[in-house]
């Protein structure tokens, strides 16, 4: 008896998906690290526990801009929805690294 094979995936289907994977377990460290930021830097005040977890986006290299626009853009840092929607926006507009590139640009040239 010969078993024939006949799954042929394309393989642009299963790079999305595994793209898409990546994509929704990075927003969600991102989220974990902007909500224990939140309550650490605005809630509790604990000034080394704050830098700590700073330390750790740096490790992680994580974008410091997406980090601070979910930080002071969400009003409900427990609502991934509401997470989600200010996170999209940032990722398709790239606003504030646009910004700081025209600074950065401006400032040089000067």
């Amino acid at each position: 008896m010969t078993l024939i094979n006949n799954f042929n995936p394309d393989t642009s289907e299963v790079l999305l998906e595994n793209n898409d994977e990546r994509i929704r377990d990075d927003r969600q460290v991102v989220f974990h690290l902007v909500r224990d930021l939140v309550q650490a830097q605005f809630d509790r005040g604990d000034e080394e526990l704050t830098k700590r977890l700073w330390q750790d986006v740096v490790d992680r290299n994580i974008d410091l801009d997406r980090v601070i626009n979910l930080m002071y853009t969400c009003s409900f840092h427990e609502d991934d929805y509401e997470m989600t929607k200010v996170d999209e926006s940032y990722q398709k507009t790239g606003l504030v690294g646009c910004i700081n590139d025209e600074l950065f640009t401006n400032f040089s040239e000067n």
